[in-house]
């Protein structure tokens, strides 16, 4: 008998009694030392909690301690006391346990004491342990071991690999307990279309997992049932200030979401998703994610309503309920391309979101610009195709549209070496048909073709998850003969070590990241120095006035904070080229290295928004000198403009974190995703014998995966995990 005792004494009745229950009162009158106590308390109310407290400690510290003595196996690795007490001790302990309880209920039943519920999440609970459990992970570091004495290489790189895999694993504890009841599995996959062919197979992979314990496998199996619930697909519209691209946007979502006629924010796209209700969602430098109504948006991403970027808008994300969004279209209105114009770095370019389809804007009447055919370049090399459309093809008639229409085709086809299609919009209702006519021929195959494409691979990647299922349930079982199960055993114990290290790197990246991008506000008088050697040389080119000076100082600014990015960026590739060696080394799924996430969205440095110099005239005195003609410059920079650099610069660190956070985060995931089945193995080889009953109901599960292909019967009903 344990310290939560049977809660009626009869040895038949096996319901557990909380601590607390010990503590209910009875029915009836209590007599204590002889006298009737019927009157109120004698207590006020902040000593009937001070007593509780105190009755809540002395009830759940002795509880504890006997419960401790008891020789059950709880599943803990290390035991808190030796269980070395007899049988007739436990007894008698138990007992004057019982004896203690009757006197503290006995009391609070003849004080009339009120207990104030416990109004305390056990699920909170557990979240706060996560958290000292990994502030305990922390101080594994070598950084603090080294208080301990001396440790040398081995010693430091087995301490990190510790530290990031316990960092890992505590990491999904929190993410499950995070979701809520999003985390049940089984509830959205219910929700989902059944009528889908990978749905069946998905809801019995889900059971199998849940029944058999196989947590490794979860994040992997809830990635492919958020793809099967909304896939998704990706529109990015680029285009000049003023071409339209909000204009466009409206006219998808059939409302006027967004602020039109304005001049965009430079450097904040705009993401466009499905929601129930209509929302804005603003992340700044200096706060997280907040609510706005749609109306508050253009005091966010206009120049009017936050000129020059003051209020340092960092992320903008729409909801809207729209029909043209249900399956998982996110657009992106991106910001107007006139400063990354100016620039005429390749390196700004890295700002555009990584997207599915491309669509640039080109005004009909306008011309054709090298920083257009340079957009649709760098939208190509990402992999994603591209849409010219000509906006406000109203303003032009017939003869003049199909010229225009022949002209940019043919400029596109001979600058890129492919050919692009070219079509002429309007968002004016006189014009309905001309839009209506592109989105039904260029728009809907695409998303007709899109939604095939995602189909077919999440079939692919369910049937890896199916073979995983079955390697790892063939282990456990110890079914040595099976190929696949041989093979997952030799990568695990091989590749365990690789695994570790690679978690360690990704791990000291995100922790380091801090750091580098807080030494990019550092960066202010090496950036001024280097504008002033600029303005310099520009000086020296005496036909070169203050207009041409002053789009060659701004191009500058955004090419050397390019370079102050490169530095965040290689640091990113290494951590990605590290996942992706491991991950073509010993991950089952041929797919997991060429699928990596790329580190696309990468944000640029706000030129524009840096405030112009009086004059950008050459000094009389400086007689034409190269070094007095720096010195002046770098007077000059340093009493208008560095302090707005290093305003720009801090706002530019802190976008340059989160995009690193980021993608170090999707990182993580994807090699995590890849690699769950061999984690599940290793797991599974120190694991003692499954018993009778689990084994048997194992090797059932193990045979309906692998005859899958057939027409199942119907899955059977849960019966928990009887490990």
């Amino acid at each position: 008998m344990s310290a939560r005792e049977q809660c009626c004494g009869e040895p038949t009745c096996h319901r557990e009694r909380t601590p607390l229950e010990w503590l209910a009162p009875y029915d009836g009158v209590v007599v204590v030392q002889g006298l009737e106590h019927r009157g109120a308390t004698v207590f006020s109310p902040n000593h009937q909690r001070y007593l509780f407290a105190r009755f809540h400690y002395i009830d759940e510290t002795l509880g504890e301690a006997v419960q401790a003595l008891q020789p059950t196996d709880e599943g803990r690795l290390f035991k808190p006391l030796v269980p070395d007490a007899t049988p007739a001790q436990r007894k008698v302990l138990v007992d004057y346990l019982t004896q203690l309880r009757f006197a503290l209920r006995t009391f609070i039943e003849a004080q009339q004491l009120q207990d104030i519920p416990r109004s305390i999440s056990g699920l909170w609970s557990v979240r706060n342990a996560v958290i000292f459990a990994q502030n305990a992970v922390t101080e594994l570091r070598p950084v603090y071991m080294r208080g301990y004495g001396s440790l040398d290489a081995d010693a430091i790189s087995a301490s990190e690999r510790l530290v990031a895999e316990l960092t890992t694993l505590l990491k999904r504890i929190g993410d499950y307990l995070d979701k809520g009841e999003q985390g049940d599995l089984a509830s959205r996959l219910a929700r989902i279309d059944g009528t889908r062919e990978e749905i069946p197979l998905l809801k019995e992979l889900e059971r199998i997992i849940s029944e058999h314990g196989l947590v490794e496998l979860r994040s992997p199996l809830e990635s492919l049932i958020a793809r099967a619930a909304s896939p998704r697909y990706e529109i990015a519209v680029f285009g000049r200030v003023n071409s339209g691209k909000s204009s466009l946007l409206n006219w998808w979502l059939a409302q006027p979401a967004l602020p039109t006629g304005v001049t965009p924010v430079t450097a904040v796209p705009t993401r466009i998703v499905h929601g129930d209700t209509a929302r804005a969602r603003v992340r700044t430098a200096s706060s997280p994610l907040q609510d706005l109504s749609l109306e508050e948006l253009a005091s966010y991403v206009t120049e009017a309503g936050n000129p020059g970027n003051a209020k340092h808008v960092l992320e903008v994300l729409v909801e809207i309920p729209s029909e043209r969004l249900k399956h998982g279209i996110t657009l992106v209105d991106t910001p107007g391309l006139g400063s990354i114009a100016s620039a005429g770095a390749a390196q700004t370019l890295d700002y555009l979101p990584h997207c599915d389809l491309g669509i640039q804007l080109i005004e009909a009447a306008g011309a054709l610009t090298r920083e257009d055919l340079a957009v649709a370049r760098a939208i190509l090399d990402g992999g994603s195709e591209v849409v010219i459309a000509l906006s406000k093809a109203d303003r032009l008639t017939s003869p003049e549209l199909a010229a225009a229409k022949s002209y940019i085709a043919n400029a596109f086809s001979a600058a890129l070496g492919v050919a692009l299609p070219v079509r002429a919009i309007s968002t004016l209702p006189t014009h309905d048909a001309l839009i209506s006519e592109w989105f039904d021929e260029e728009m809907a195959p695409r998303l007709a073709s899109y939604r095939e494409q995602a189909a077919a691979l999440l079939k692919r990647k369910v049937g890896v998850l199916r073979e995983t299922v079955i390697a790892v349930l063939s282990v456990r079982l110890g079914a040595g003969a099976d190929r696949t199960a041989q093979k997952r055993l030799a990568t695990a114990q091989s590749g365990a070590q690789q695994v570790s290290q690679v978690r360690a790197d990704l791990s000291r990246a995100r922790s380091e990241l801090p750091a580098s991008t807080d030494r990019v506000r550092e960066c202010t008088a090496w950036l001024a120095s280097g504008l002033a050697e600029e303005l310099a040389d520009l000086w020296l080119k005496e036909r070169v006035g203050d207009s041409g000076t002053a789009v060659h100082v701004r191009a500058a600014i955004t090419r050397r904070a390019a370079e102050i990015g490169d530095v965040i960026a290689e640091q990113l590739k290494d951590c990605a080229g590290k996942v992706q060696q491991v991950l073509a080394n010993i991950c089952a799924d041929p797919f997991a290295a060429e699928e990596l996430p790329r580190a696309r969205g990468r944000p640029i440095y706000a030129a524009d928004s840096i405030p112009t110099l009086t004059s950008y005239a050459r000094p009389w005195w400086t007689f034409g000198l190269r070094r007095v003609l720096i010195w002046a410059a770098r007077d000059r920079i340093a009493d208008r403009m560095e302090g707005a650099l290093h305003e720009q610069l801090s706002v530019y660190s802190t976008a340059l974190r989160l995009w690193g956070v980021r993608y170090l985060d999707a990182l993580a995931q994807h090699f995590e995703n890849a690699l769950a089945g061999e984690e599940g193995v290793h797991r599974f080889l120190a694991a003692s014998p499954p018993g009778d009953r689990a084994a048997g109901a194992m090797q059932r599960d193990l045979a309906r995966l692998q005859r899958w292909p057939a027409r199942e019967p119907q899955s059977p009903e849960r019966t928990g995990n009887c490990d």
